[in-house]
């Protein structure tokens, strides 16, 4: 057993550790399990937030498009994931924080009703088994490298080892293993950093003929270089990813609403500052003229063939611990979620402790659903981007509505959750590519459609969600109108005073 792989197990154990530690300090209490009993301070919550925004699909296969497809195909994943903490931040932290919500879907019962909760429910949480199987794939395909063992038994065994110290501790665990992974996670990348600057390249790697052209403007201005979906991935996780169930119970955990805030903004500096170096890495990696290997991540080649043993270590030890902090925080919000708002087991269900009880069992089913969806769909390349497509077609506009709207329509919510579904699968099924990949799960062949049309349906289906909204909405305002204007007329017709 070398090195890395003894490293990557005491890691693994510590994080374990902790975790069950932190089962001690829920007390019995169902606020404690859910939301941390509402106490993180500001830089806690940012801590926890980078965590949950850092994981394998924003380094490993960020380092691996930027490769293929430009720096820009890769840095667009730490850009949209910044500008939707900037976006939560600035609009809806503190009034989520005030509404004391112990899930992000008891948002959807509060301004609509139960069904509209329940529908909220399921998109929610297939959109976060898209990203659950993102990262347990990346993981699962390191350390199939790292250990020689088979990709589904590791898919398995991560799954269970998350859900071994999540259980009992519920988010304290989540947190105090979040704080330890980015932590070490910090210090391994400003060390790879540092050594890069300082290398023979250095920054000069950046004005070789191959670093110009990976740096290149034009992916973000010609659809041909796949501008649209680079455009289509900031606007998909900028605006989609403000729905990250695990975002918000991080918000949720928050001592105040102010806490909230300034949480949200510090970790989308320190997202942008932590995983954006992963685009860069492929700028090294062109100019030391470093090819991908069939079979293993294009990092992991880059990394081995870069750095010194000890840093390569603390990077892949890192990026198996920041992606974990993802799947623990995930899988806890699903469970949380089934179980009150699909389930709609809430307070007066039963005694605190009966609720603690349903609130651990069902993550169960969520851990066997993540397992299965690694299984069958093994490429985080785009997982990322696939999860919050889901939320941001169908579920965005009916989320920030009631922000703006005062008595929002519940009919109009589900015209928008309905219409923006449906236009997304009907992209979905009939474009080649999905975010640059070719789409081999539900392709339907057609000529109306092309790969350079990548990215359109995650721009069009929330407009058409938006205008199902607002005509819904409108066409009810009418009849108010209309109906009340006919009672009045009768009123005057049938006044003889």
């Amino acid at each position: 057993m070398d090195f890395t792989q003894i490293g990557i197990i005491f890691a693994l154990f510590l994080m374990l550790i902790i975790g069950l530690y932190a089962g001690r300090k829920v007390n019995g209490k169902l606020e404690n399990y859910f939301v941390a009993g509402r106490k993180l301070a500001a830089p806690v919550v940012a801590l926890a937030l980078v965590g949950q925004a850092i994981d394998g699909n924003s380094t490993m296969a960020n380092t691996g498009l930027a490769s293929e497809f430009g720096l820009w195909a890769g840095a667009v994943l730490p850009i949209g994931l910044a500008i939707s903490l900037l976006f939560l931040g600035r609009f809806f932290a503190k009034p989520l924080h005030e509404m004391k919500l112990l899930t992000l879907a008891d948002f959807f019962r509060q301004k609509y009703d139960r069904k509209i909760e329940f529908i909220a429910s399921i998109i929610l949480l297939i959109g976060f088994g898209f990203l659950l199987a993102g990262n347990l794939a990346s993981i699962a395909l390191l350390l199939e490298i790292i250990f020689h063992v088979q990709y589904g038994t590791l898919v398995i065994a991560l799954s269970l080892f998350v859900l071994a110290y999540i259980i009992l501790g519920g988010i304290i665990s989540d947190i105090l293993t979040d704080t330890l992974q980015v932590g070490f996670f910090v210090v391994a990348v400003a060390l790879a950093c540092g050594f890069l600057l300082f290398s023979n390249s250095g920054l000069g790697a950046f004005a070789s003929e191959k670093g110009l052209s990976l740096i290149s403007v034009t992916q973000l201005l010609n659809p041909a270089e796949g501008a649209l979906v680079n455009w289509a991935t900031i606007v998909a996780l900028g605006l989609g990813n403000i729905l990250a169930i695990d975002f918000v119970t991080r918000i949720l955990s928050a001592r105040s609403p102010e806490a909230a805030k300034n949480g949200c903004y510090l970790a989308a500096g320190g997202t942008m500052l932590f995983a954006l170096p992963f685009s860069f890495f492929a700028i090294y990696a062109a100019d030391s003229g470093i090819s991908a290997v069939e079979g293993i991540p294009f990092f992991v080649t880059f990394a081995v063939q870069t750095f010194p043993p000890i840093i390569n270590f603390m990077l892949l030890a890192a990026i198996v611990s920041i992606a974990l902090s993802t799947i623990d925080g995930a899988m806890l919000s699903m469970g949380n979620i089934f179980m009150r708002n699909v389930l709609d087991i809430k307070e007066g269900s039963g005694s605190e402790d009966a609720m603690l009880y349903y609130a651990r069992i069902s993550i169960l089913p969520i851990t066997a659903a993540a397992m299965l969806f690694a299984l069958l769909f093994p490429n985080p390349g785009i997982m990322l981007t696939v999860a919050f497509d889901v939320l941001f077609a169908s579920c965005l506009v009916p989320f920030v509505a009631p922000f703006f709207v005062k008595r929002p329509s519940i009919n109009a919510a589900l015209a928008a959750i309905i219409a923006g579904g449906v236009v997304r699968i009907v992209f979905a099924v009939l474009t080649p590519t999905t975010f640059g990949v070719e789409n081999t799960f539900f392709y339907l062949e057609n000529t109306f459609i092309t790969a350079e049309m990548d990215g359109l349906g995650t721009i069009i289906s929330p407009m058409v969600s938006l205008a199902a909204f607002a005509f819904v909405t409108w066409r009810e305002n009418t009849k108010k109108v209309t109906g009340n204007r006919l009672l009045s007329g009768l009123q005057k017709l049938f006044d003889f005073s």
